[in-house]
C-alpha cells in the first residue's frame, strides 16, 4: 500500500498545539519534557486517524478521541509494562493478531485491565507492538489458554508505514 497516497500533513500552531499537548501530557505525564520543549507540530492524517509528529518525530497516535504513544515515543515505551513473547507468535503479532497467553513467555511490570502493555519478541527484545492488557497481571500469569491482550499499535500497521513515508519526505 502506498501510504503517501492516503495521507496528508498540516502544521498545527498556537491554541491547537498547545491543547493537544497539554491533552497527551495529562494522559502521558512522561510526554512532558519532550512535547514542552518542541518547536514544530504537525497532523499527518491517515485515512481516519492522524499522528501527532513533534519535530520530525511521529509520537502519539490519535484515534477518534483516544491518544497512544507511537512505537517511536520511546520516553513513554519504555516505561510501560512488557509482555514478551516467543518468535512463533511474533508473525501473529506483526500481522495484527492479538496476543494470546500461549505465546507469552515473560511478564516484566504490574499492571491493570485496561493498561497500555509493550509487546517484545523473546530473541532480541525488540518492541513489536503495543497492547491493552484485557486483564490485570497477576490475572494473565494465571491463566493458561486465551487472548490476554488486545493489539492496538504493531511493527507494519498504517500508522508504522507511515512512519517510513515520513522518512521520505
Amino acid at each position: 500500500m502506498d501510504v503517501r497516497s492516503l495521507a496528508s500533513t498540516r502544521h498545527l500552531k498556537g491554541k491547537e498545539a498547545r491543547a493537544l499537548v497539554k491533552e497527551v501530557i495529562e494522559k502521558y505525564p512522561s510526554s512532558e519534557q519532550v512535547l514542552k520543549s518542541a518547536k514544530q507540530f504537525e497532523e499527518l492524517l491517515v485515512e481516519d486517524k492522524s499522528i501527532l509528529i513533534v519535530d520530525g518525530r511521529p509520537l502519539v497516535l490519535r484515534i477518534g478521541d483516544a491518544f497512544l504513544p507511537s512505537l517511536k515515543f520511546e520516553e513513554i515505551v519504555d516505561m510501560l509494562p512488557q509482555i514478551v513473547v516467543d518468535m512463533g507468535a511474533v508473525a501473529h503479532v506483526v500481522n495484527g493478531s492479538h496476543i494470546m497467553r500461549p505465546g507469552i513467555t515473560e511478564i516484566r511490570g504490574v499492571f491493570s485491565k485496561g493498561d497500555l502493555v509493550v509487546i517484545l519478541d523473546e530473541k532480541f527484545g525488540k518492541t513489536i507492538a503495543l497492547g491493552r492488557a484485557e486483564a490485570d497481571s497477576e490475572v494473565v500469569k494465571s491463566v493458561t489458554k486465551g487472548r490476554v491482550i488486545s493489539n492496538l499499535h504493531y511493527v507494519g500497521d498504517v500508522f508504522w508505514e507511515s512512519f517510513a513515508a515520513l522518512g521520505s519526505r
